[in-house]
């Protein structure tokens, strides 16, 4: 059997992939294209490389059985494809929940406390920047979180410890906890002070934050570790200027690696984090090992535990 990897993962799971008798294709590791890698394999590991139709076929002229998402967001799958060409999709929901609701707190918490425009100042010998320091507080501000699953539950747990009103909106769900308020889109962006956003990207997510929505903040911090297409970076760039975005963590960007000439770049008070939420020492290890075990057991007849198609 032949496994191919496209991105760099932990090295857990591709021993764990060897010590069963697979031969592992580490394609980050060459000039190959994927196109050419995938027509030996048997199943693959992917990150962010995109896994079309075309690619799927490619594969299946030769013996593609399974495509793993070392990952929860399926957005680089054609999943729909896989299904009709008869190949299994499977993904790594759950590993990653703490990792990034804790960068969330961390984004929400960094964001309030101006780190980077302090030690920017001292940094140029203005240590009188005390003087005219505006921190938030936490407690008694508004967390607003679009998307109620595994990672919204955590964050809106970690910043009910910290004392803060917390605001979901999740069409999906019904919120049963008595600290977390249930509400319209449109009203969790008007009441909040901060803003988080863990859904997925799909046709019904995709620019869900776009100008109409931005029109009615006023000081909002964002934090977006989903993906970046569920915001409109257009829209948003306008109203970082306007001043109705007052800051924002963006772990994920429409284009990734994001364009030099991308205007978010010269937002002010938007730091950006190269997609790193859910990459901690824990999470890379657990995350590694499932997207790889559930390859073997594909490959070996079982069933999987988190199968897409």
């Amino acid at each position: 059997m032949q496994v191919l990897i496209t991105e760099r993962i932990h090295e857990s799971g591709i021993d764990l992939l060897r010590r069963d008798g697979v031969n592992v294709d580490l394609l980050y590791k060459t000039d190959q294209p994927l196109a050419d890698a995938i027509r030996e394999a048997d199943g693959i590991v992917v990150r962010l490389a995109k896994i079309t139709e075309n690619i799927m076929r490619i594969g299946k002229i030769g013996k593609l059985k399974v495509v793993a998402k070392h990952g929860i967001g399926v957005d680089n799958i054609d999943v729909e494809a896989a299904r009709r060409l008869g190949i299994r999709v499977v993904y790594t929901p759950g590993v990653m929940s703490d990792a990034v609701a804790e960068f969330t707190l961390g984004a929400i918490l960094f964001l309030a406390k101006s780190f980077v425009k302090y030690d920017s100042e001292v940094r140029k010998g203005n240590w009188g920047i005390r003087y005219y320091a505006n921190n938030l507080e936490i407690k008694g501000k508004t967390v607003g979180l679009i998307g109620y699953g595994h990672i919204g539950k955590k964050v809106a747990k970690l910043a009910n410890c910290l004392g803060a009103h917390l605001i979901v909106y999740d069409p999906y769900v019904q919120i049963q906890e008595t600290h977390v308020k249930q509400a319209d889109l449109n009203t969790v962006l008007k009441d909040s002070d901060f803003l988080s956003i863990h859904v997925p990207l799909t046709k019904d997510t995709y620019h869900l934050i776009g100008r109409k929505e931005l029109e009615l903040v006023d000081g909002l911090y964002i934090i977006n570790s989903a993906r970046g297409g569920i915001i409109d970076e257009v829209a948003f760039c306008e109203a970082v200027e306007k001043g109705k975005v007052a800051g924002a963590v963006l772990d994920t960007t429409e284009q990734e690696p994001i364009a030099l000439d991308n205007p978010i770049l010269h937002s002010e008070n938007v730091i950006l984090t190269a997609h790193t939420a859910g990459i901690a020492d824990v999470a890379q290890v657990d995350e590694s090992i499932l997207a790889c075990r559930q390859v073997l057991q594909v490959l070996k007849g079982e069933e999987p535990p988190y199968s897409l198609a």
